[in-house]
């Protein structure tokens, strides 16, 4: 009997040694293979992109968004690349802000030309998602938006009286299926 464990033993021993011996061998051949080639870069996803100004100033109530601040954005793809994209333009507020953001009456617009793209309220400082828009290919960012930022006259109050909203809009890119 303790010549048959010692058997087993050896055995399962032997097993494991060839086992270790496989695996170590294989490992190193698999690290040193130079077939391997690991990339990064898209090589065509080129987003064309012009930072507007900041959005800040001291806001008046108003009964519409042409009476707030303003800032354009800029962005395409570039047109030597042959994908689709959607944008998401955003507007970061920032705590130097000192209006009453919780009382709902500072207000949005996103605007391509004439045509609203999207409205809102902003109620919190930080990053707010205020669209998404699809892309165009261009050799330059022609296409652009402009983001409005205004108090709306309806529901503010004395309390908005020299106050000063500060911030910022930036967009992210991402590559569609087509």
């Amino acid at each position: 009997m303790n010549n048959k464990k010692k058997l087993w033993g050896t055995i399962l021993g032997v097993v494991a040694f060839i086992a270790l011996v496989a695996g170590v061998t294989y490992a190193w051949f698999t690290w040193a293979s130079d077939n391997t080639i690991i990339n990064g870069q898209s090589g065509c996803f080129n987003i064309v992109y012009e930072k507007g100004t900041d959005v800040s100033g001291t806001l008046t109530p108003s009964a519409t968004y042409e009476g707030g601040v303003n800032a354009t954005v800029k962005i395409n793809i570039s047109d030597a690349c042959n994908i689709t994209g959607q944008a998401t333009i955003s507007l970061n507020t920032e705590e130097a802000t000192n209006l009453d953001l919780a009382a709902g009456a500072v207000k949005y617009a996103v605007y391509q030309g004439s045509d609203e793209i999207a409205t809102g309220t902003i109620d919190q400082t930080g990053d707010k998602d205020l669209a998404t828009v699809t892309l165009t290919q261009a050799a330059t960012a022609t296409t652009e938006y402009t983001v409005y930022v205004w108090i709306d006259g309806a529901l503010s109050d004395n309390s908005y009286v020299g106050k000063t909203y500060s911030g910022y809009i930036h967009a992210s890119a991402t590559q569609t299926e087509t």
